[in-house]
């Protein structure tokens, strides 16, 4: 593993900056969260694994092993190494408790299902893309990736019903007008319409199945390549909630690739690379990646961290060495406390390299 090498400052970077421990009402708030959250991964688990001759068992073991935890933890929020707590820990904690009783991806199922979901609106999607230039279709390209952040069943709406997600095209329509909460799309604009295309590489970050990846950032990165760049995409190592993995990112790009013959073409020779971020969380580490990743990333001017995990609750403020988009709709009523926000207010954050 590595320091990803884009980072500006690695020895000073800092992963999250909450601690809950400190913050009574956000802790109560984050425990009942993952209560329930877990209740509903377990109840999509039973799709993939409760036809399996131990898999009752697995699925109540992981249930009772989680209960243990959160048990100590409201009693003793201080406990872990340095006494603090963060969603990241609670995070780990989940998936440790789901790995060791062998519930791998209690979302696959969910994801295959959205997964083709989306593939079935993708060429629409496309067209209504191509029917546009310059400021407008950039302008559009951000807020499909808005729209396709809204799935999301690490959220309450998610979690409060996984199997319905939000209709993409209707979803589009809802995106809140600019300005947005955190808007830097005009800079943005002004480098990416550069003669020649903005960037020569991106590292882009990716979030969601269904939607989120397919409709919502494919499409953008397609863009991207138009431009003339390369673009190496990271994705989870493991599975978590109903984040896309290496080998998930993989089978949709196969996918895309089959129905979209231009994006075939310009990924060709090594210009779109998929590789695994070695993360198996929501929220990532960056001091902390793949070599594979790091390697990858040489070269590169631009990062895109995509998602309410990987680019508000971890890396917000984090600086790095070439120009960096955080995006993603905030979903959370904690989270948008954090940044000072309100429900499902969009953040298209652009730093120029520092």
């Amino acid at each position: 593993m590595a320091r990803f090498r884009l980072l500006k400052d690695p020895d000073n970077y800092v992963l999250y900056d909450w601690d809950l421990v400190q913050d009574p009402e956000s802790l109560a708030y984050w425990f009942d969260h993952f209560e329930v959250q877990f209740k509903q991964a377990l109840k999509c688990a039973t799709e993939r694994y409760g036809c399996e001759p131990d898999g009752p068992e697995r699925i109540t073991a992981a249930q009772e092993h989680f209960d243990r935890i959160l048990d100590y933890l409201r009693l003793h929020p201080d406990s872990l190494p340095g006494g603090r707590l963060g969603v990241y820990d609670i995070c780990r904690l989940r998936e440790i408790a789901l790995r060791e009783n062998d519930i791998g991806d209690p979302f696959a199922c969910l994801k295959a299902r959205e997964n083709r979901i989306a593939l079935d609106c993708y060429r629409r999607t496309v067209e209504s893309h191509a029917e546009l230039a310059g400021r407008e279709k950039w302008l559009a390209l951000v807020r499909g990736v808005f729209a396709g952040n809204l799935f999301d069943v690490g959220s309450p709406a998610g979690m409060e019903a996984p199997d319905v997600p939000p209709d993409f095209f209707r979803s589009i329509d809802g995106v809140k007008p600019r300005p947005w909460f955190i808007d830097g799309f005009d800079e943005f604009y002004a480098d990416a319409s550069k003669p020649g295309g903005g960037w020569s590489k991106a590292v882009v970050f990716i979030d969601n199945a269904g939607s989120d990846f397919l409709l919502g950032l494919m499409p953008l990165v397609k863009e991207l390549l138009i431009g003339g760049a390369s673009v190496v995409l990271a994705a989870n190592e493991l599975p978590s909630l109903n984040d896309l993995t290496v080998a998930d990112a993989q089978a949709c790009f196969d996918e895309l690739i089959g129905i979209d013959p231009e994006l075939a073409g310009l990924a060709a020779g090594g210009k779109l690379q998929i590789v695994s971020s070695g993360n198996d969380l929501p929220m990532i580490d960056l001091t902390n990646v793949s070599d594979e990743l790091d390697a990858a990333s040489e070269g590169a001017d631009l990062v895109i961290l995509e998602g309410m995990g990987r680019g508000v609750e971890s890396n917000f403020d984090t600086v790095f060495n070439v120009d960096a988009i955080n995006i993603a709709v905030l979903k959370d009523t904690q989270v948008t406390k954090y940044v000072g926000g309100e429900i499902l207010d969009c953040i298209f954050k652009y730093a120029r390299a520092s």
